[in-house]
């Protein structure tokens, strides 16, 4: 029975080890899928930056061509004033002169007439009075032209302008939504990059765990009596739970002792058995709890041991609850005293109760000398 018991409490342990093997597995799993998103994240800011130069780049560009333009219809407005100015000055003073040879036409008197010459002088004159008036009219409408062709140019120069100034305020409200997301990108990648050291320590947790549980469950395999060298089983101290509280700690569920721990003959034949923990019998499904805090290893099915119940009392002690009816409990749950593990059953032999067991530093010990 102590070598099945430790085979127990291997197998139990190695039900720990699988699910510790899942746990690292999955935080495995976790700093992968965390990486991977650390490094998308790192590819989109390395997009964003490239798109934010370029928006940067426009910008510049577009206030480069914004001041030009600006250069330009002040140019335009000096060039415009000056021959506005010109064409003004240049009309009255051909209005003057017109005024004034139009006004002196008169004074030619009717002897001129009469001289010889005199009539043709008089129409040449006429002609080049004619001629001037005409020339003047034609280099006013030229020097109009001229002004209203530069408030064109102008006009189109402040569309241009306009347009510039619409496109760079749009780029600064591209780059600002830019350098928002590339905030945000960049929070989000300290945020992976904490999360991924989190799960890096979880996982090393669970790896040291891992090595001490497959540690425990080798030392378990190679005992058969006494725990060899460097079975890491801790003894328990004088202020373990089950240390602490020998001879009042209560019944996993209250029933009547059928079979005793230790050595029992047989009646009839003589034969011994040796039984590692005690059977009581007690009513149809009783609930059954824990006799301390711990952690659950082992909660399945398990041999001759029908439903088991394996609790490490994380001091040295462990506690098992067998022939159960029912298993309220999965491997990794914590307990507390009291906590219920699962249903009476059926022992060997039909009698309704549960099997229990306590083991001391990787050794079976009578649990009537801690029970009430």
């Amino acid at each position: 029975m102590l070598h099945l018991v430790l085979v127990l409490l291997a197998v139990s342990g190695q039900a720990d080890v699988d699910s510790l093997d899942a746990m690292l597995v999955r935080t495995q799993q976790r700093i992968a899928d965390l990486e991977a998103r650390q490094a998308q994240a790192g590819d989109i800011l390395i997009a964003i930056q490239e798109h934010l130069a370029v928006a940067r780049e426009y910008y510049t560009r577009l206030s480069i061509e914004e001041s030009a333009l600006s250069r330009s219809i002040a140019r335009i407005d000096a060039r415009f004033a000056a021959a506005d100015s010109v064409r003004a000055r240049f009309a009255s003073s051909v209005s003057d002169y017109l005024v004034y040879v139009y006004s002196h036409r008169g004074f030619v008197g009717p002897e001129a007439l009469f001289t010889p010459g005199g009539l043709s002088r008089v129409l040449r004159r006429e002609t080049y009075l004619d001629y001037l008036a005409r020339h003047a009219a034609s280099e006013a409408a030229v020097m109009k032209s001229s002004t209203d062709s530069l408030a064109r140019y102008r006009d189109s120069l402040e569309v241009l302008q306009t347009g510039a100034e619409r496109l760079r305020l749009e780029m600064q409200d591209i780059e600002d939504r830019i350098v928002e997301e590339e905030n945000r990108q960049a929070m989000l990648r300290l945020q992976l990059t904490s999360q991924i050291a989190s799960a890096r320590d979880s996982a090393a947790t669970i790896e040291e765990e891992r090595r001490r549980v497959s540690a425990l469950v080798a030392g378990l395999r190679e005992s058969t009596s006494q725990p060899s060298p460097g079975i890491p089983i801790p003894e328990p101290s004088a202020d373990s739970y089950l240390e602490v509280r020998k001879g009042s700690v209560p019944w996993p569920a209250p029933g009547t002792v059928i079979r005793d721990f230790g050595v029992e003959v047989h009646p009839v034949y003589g034969t011994q058995t040796i039984s590692d923990g005690i059977s009581v019998s007690t009513q149809a499904s009783a609930p059954v709890g824990a006799v301390g805090p711990g952690t659950v290893l082992y909660a399945r099915e398990f041999l001759s041991m029908g439903r088991l119940v394996i609790v490490d009392h994380r001091d040295g002690y462990y506690s098992m609850y067998g022939h159960l009816g029912e298993i309220s409990v999965e491997v990794g749950d914590e307990v507390e005293a009291g906590t219920l593990v699962g249903s009476s059953g059926s022992l060997p032999g039909g009698t309704s109760g549960y099997y229990f067991e306590i083991r001391r530093g990787g050794q079976p010990v009578d649990p009537l000398d801690y029970l009430q």
